[in-house]
């Protein structure tokens, strides 16, 4: 049978004997050929084409277009105007007329254009701007490493007729404008105010605000009702202030230290690192539940945990099927993403069995530096984010200066993890403009970075200004809008100066679901025996094999006699004990989670809590048939992970008390 794959190179490959060749293969049996050369062919108006030598240079014709459509979908991205600071490329040899031996001339003449949004049949000239438009502006997108065709078609689909650039309405745009006058003043306004001391501050990524926003709203739009997000401690402030609402009094609290810990159940942790849970209203009137996971000074520490909490509360919310009611959303910084290993450990888990979420949303804050490491420096990849390629995410790399462009990437991505169940990314280039933090010089190492940046308009200023000259905000709206949020600022700051300390705060780690639980120690003995009869029914259930089932005699072989030692003696050996232990449980109903690396049979073949059926391979757990109400029981194996599994399960045991 013919060999499906194209070569490398079809531009080179495109001879007239070879092409025509293809065209008549396709003419016979068009499936027998790979989708690349299905769509030179296709459309093609059969009563008029030309014959012999005059239809193979047609056909070599269109071969080169379909090339040069390929290209740009695989490499649009190597000249797109990503880098807010201008370090992009106008041209790529790559990507240029002459490497499909197309030029000029060609320009004006008709192709088909396959699976290309627009018209059927386009000019080179139309096909090339659709291209440009679409993968070489503020957005581009790597996603040619996704095997599975759909995925393929239906991103292309969302991007190509719209050229990734949405419609966005007056309202919405003055909307974008006033997130980022939150996100800019917050940061200006707690810098005066608190001079020297550590924020973390989001100035140089301040897109990242109307991407959340954009996020929560498409969450609400798509039935989630709620979300579970991890960051590190970059903008966390800001995040805290302007999409969790945390008031701004209790913020300005922490910055004075004021904090009362016997009102908070705690010293707690530095401001930066807190988490905090609120209520969304999104713009349509939905509301969803957000919760932001405290986050330690280990980057990418909270990456598995907030993906063990999403795994718990999907199970809470019985959203174990579709996996679209409760979603993670986790932020990066780029040299944590490229350089951690739990970033890989956490991706590796997101399509196995007994830890799949249903795709996560990765925004990526790639500020181009690592404290005062370049990237050059701190990856051997061209961006931070390839490492993403390893589960077939596709990835999004936007101008953080673009904030339109922002939010209408993650609105796509977050569509697409809501369609298709899969992890996806967002890498939104930007630039940081202080040093790591506040107290820090990085003209030291970074002095040409940092003099594009001195200089530079904020993302507000830049868009504030495209607003106003195309008349879709005027100059007293925008200023009405900044001395509102000012005003506010400036009312929170006074109310922290005239109290001493934070008297209402809502920070008690004992609520919720653990609201029958406190922090008092107690040294009186808790009864955990159960009654004889109770045991006799769980090991009856681990003992017993159905019918038809075909349990490996070994296994097998063992289990008359664990039951006898039970029914005479009243003993058992560990395996059998803590097997005995998890059903009680279950029948008190309580669910029991066992996860980790060969969990199922027991590293030394002891505990066999799932069984094989030696000649189906299907697998029967007795602890999920020892009576009809009780709890569920769930052992998985997991990956080989010395860190991920256990954020993941950690993160699990913080939903379910």
């Amino acid at each position: 049978m013919r060999d499906k794959q194209p070569p490398e190179n079809l531009a080179l490959a495109a001879s007239s004997d070879y092409v025509e060749e293809q065209y008549q293969q396709w003419q016979r049996d068009p499936d027998s050929l790979t989708d690349e050369w299905r769509i030179f062919f296709a459309g093609f108006d059969l009563a008029y084409r030309p014959t012999g030598e005059v239809a193979s240079e047609r056909a070599a014709d269109q071969s080169k277009v379909a090339s040069l459509i390929f290209a740009f979908r695989n490499l649009g991205h190597l000249i797109a105007d990503l880098d807010p600071l201008g370090d992009n490329l106008d041209n790529h040899p790559l990507l240029q007329l002459e490497t499909f031996g197309l030029s000029e001339e060609n320009l004006d003449e008709v192709f088909d254009t396959g699976h290309l949004g627009g018209p059927g049949r386009a000019s080179l000239r139309e096909i090339i701007s659709v291209l440009r438009d679409t993968y070489c502006r503020t957005v581009s997108v790597e996603y040619l490493h996704i095997q599975d065709m759909a995925v393929r078609r239906w991103l292309q689909s969302e991007m190509e007729p719209i050229r990734n650039r949405p419609e966005i309405s007056r309202e919405k745009k003055h909307r974008i404008l006033a997130q980022l006058m939150d996100a800019e003043l917050f940061e200006s306004f707690t810098h005066g105010r608190y001079q020297g001391q550590k924020r973390f501050s989001i100035e140089g990524a301040e897109s990242l605000i109307p991407a959340i926003h954009q996020f929560m709203e498409t969450a609400a739009e798509t039935g989630a009702e709620e979300v579970v997000m991890g960051m590190a401690h970059r903008g966390r402030l800001n995040v805290l202030a302007n999409i969790f609402q945390k008031p701004y009094s209790m913020i300005f609290h922490e910055f004075e230290d004021n904090i009362r810990p016997d009102r908070y159940g705690g010293d707690g942790d530095v401001k930066y690192h807190r988490g905090f849970s609120s209520d969304y209203a999104a713009t349509a009137g939905a509301e969803i539940h957000i919760s932001l996971t405290a986050n330690p000074s280990h980057l990418e520490a909270v990456d598995p945990v907030v993906e063990g909490r999403t795994r718990a509360k999907q199970r809470r919310r019985d959203d174990t099927a579709e996996r679209t009611k409760v979603l993670p959303l986790l932020i990066h910084g780029d040299a944590a993403f490229a350089g951690q290993g739990l970033v890989t450990e956490t991706l590796n888990l997101s399509q196995l069995k007994g830890y799949a979420t249903g795709g996560t949303l990765h925004i990526v804050v790639n500020n181009q530096i690592g404290f005062t490491t370049l990237p050059g420096e701190s990856r051997s990849t061209r961006y931070p984010t390839d490492v993403a390629k390893m589960v077939e995410a596709p990835i999004f790399h936007v101008n953080g200066d673009d904030p339109e462009a922002v939010v209408h990437v993650v609105d796509l991505a977050l569509r697409f993890r809501q369609d298709f169940n899969r992890d996806v990314v967002v890498d939104m280039v930007c630039y940081r403009k202080h040093g790591h933090n506040e107290g820090d010089e990085p003209a030291f190492t970074q002095p040409l970075m940092y003099q594009i940046i001195q200089n530079r308009p904020s993302t507000r200023a830049l868009y504030q200004l495209e607003l106003e000259a195309a008349h879709d905000i005027t100059l007293d709206e925008s200023e009405d809008l900044s001395n509102s949020l000012q005003g506010k600022l400036l009312e929170a700051f006074k109310g922290v100066k005239e109290t001493c300390t934070l008297e209402n705060n809502d920070g008690h780690a004992f609520a919720g679901i653990w609201s029958e639980f406190d922090h008092e120690h107690c040294f009186d003995c808790t009864e955990t025996g159960v009654k004889f009869d109770e045991l006799l029914k769980v090991a009856t259930a681990l003992t017993t094999v159905p019918n038809g089932f075909e349990l490996n005699r070994k296994v097998g072989r063992r289990l008359p006699i664990q039951l006898q030692t039970i029914q005479e003696k009243g003993t058992a050996d560990w395996a059998l004990g803590e097997l005995l232990a998890f059903g009680t449980l279950l029948i008190e109903g309580t669910p029991v989670r066992l996860s980790g690396q060969d969990s199922m049979r027991g590293t030394f073949s002891h505990r066999h809590a799932a069984w094989f059926d030696t000649k189906s391979q299907e697998i029967f757990i007795p602890l999920n048939h020892i009576e009809p109400d009780q709890a569920r029981f769930c052992v998985y194996n997991s990956m080989l992970s010395e860190a991920a599994v256990l954020g993941f399960d950690y993160g699990y045991s913080l939903v379910e008390p």
